[in-house]
């Protein structure tokens, strides 16, 4: 009888190795949580960013200030039109550069409540209205107007107040 090796034999069904040779790895729950936190910490920075730019939106948006003792400049915005994002980024800088800046507000045309205000006031979109601290109107910007006769119209605003407050 010929000798044989003893051979042993490799087990039937799933092994312990997968096809490349590499040691399956066991289940551990704590490695899924640790993985779970980093696709929340990685989604909710996100997800803060649009709701605190949703809130940005509501508040510009919010012409309930008009006539509560403040001025207030309104652009009618449409974000399609360069020329309104330029007259808007210019209103920015202006009021960045005054020392008492009115209130700022920014409606959007597309939007029920932008195209109801435009209507109310007859304006277009590349345009900014002016108004006083009792909610009167007292000036409308037409057009892309500098930084330095934004500032002028803006102090001119502020001004008026003070102006009424030495009568």
């Amino acid at each position: 009888m010929p000798k044989t090796r003893n051979r042993r034999r490799k087990p039937i069904g799933p092994s312990s190795k997968s096809l490349a040779g590499k040691p399956r790895r066991r289940f551990r729950p704590r490695r899924l949580v640790r993985g779970i936190l980093i696709a929340l910490a990685i989604l909710a920075v996100p997800a803060a960013w649009l709701i605190l730019e949703e809130r940005n939106v509501r508040t510009l948006a919010d012409l309930s200030v008009i006539g509560s003792g403040e001025p207030v400049a309104v652009q009618v915005f449409d974000q399609r039109r360069s020329a309104s994002r330029r007259l808007r980024d210019n209103a920015e800088q202006a009021l960045a550069n005054i020392e008492h800046p009115p209130a700022w507000r920014v409606v959007n045309i597309n939007t029920t409540q932008g195209a109801r205000f435009a209507g109310e006031h007859l304006v277009d979109q590349v345009t900014i209205v002016l108004f006083d601290e009792q909610g009167r109107r007292i000036d409308v910007i037409r057009g892309v107007a500098s930084v330095g006769d934004l500032e002028t119209a803006f102090t001119d605003l502020r001004g008026q107040r003070v102006r009424r407050a030495e009568r």
